[in-house]
């Protein structure tokens, strides 16, 4: 399967001056670590939830594969033969394919932004992550079968 963003996704998740105003830091010189931070943050999260937090646009390609099918905001364009089966509440298609979904989210959830925000300090000054966050990455992961 292969996921591409059919578009360069400009908007911030979290504003910059809220991330310093978490890490208590009053100047500007940091910005470009902490955007750094955020970023890997983000990719964290994506690969241990496998789910998408940056709104955009995607096109998914799958080729004679099983493909879970994620909760999507809207699907805009499909094309494909693909059988639609269901194992443990999880939707799938097998087949192959393309699809336009519109992924990610508006507002991120609070505890979202929390988990990022404890991320970007983790990273920034070396402190070690909540015992909570592994359960905040459980509930939202979607699981494979």
């Amino acid at each position: 399967m292969r996921l591409k963003a059919l578009k360069d996704s400009k908007k911030e998740l979290i504003d910059i001056q809220e991330l310093r105003d978490f890490l208590r830091i009053d100047s500007d010189v940091f910005d470009a670590n902490l955007k750094q931070f955020l970023k890997a943050g983000m990719n964290e999260f994506e690969t241990r939830t496998n789910r998408i937090l940056a709104l955009n646009d995607y096109e998914v390609e799958f080729f004679n594969e099983r493909v879970i099918l994620a909760p999507f905001n809207a699907l805009k364009n499909a094309n494909f033969k693909a059988e639609f089966k269901t194992n443990g509440g999880v939707l799938y298609a097998i087949g192959c394919g393309n699809m336009i979904v519109n992924l990610g989210f508006e507002e991120l959830p609070q505890d979202i932004k929390l988990w990022l925000k404890n991320y970007v300090l983790m990273a920034f000054d070396g402190v070690s992550m909540p015992k909570i966050s592994s359960a905040l990455i459980t509930r939202y992961k979607i699981a494979y079968f």
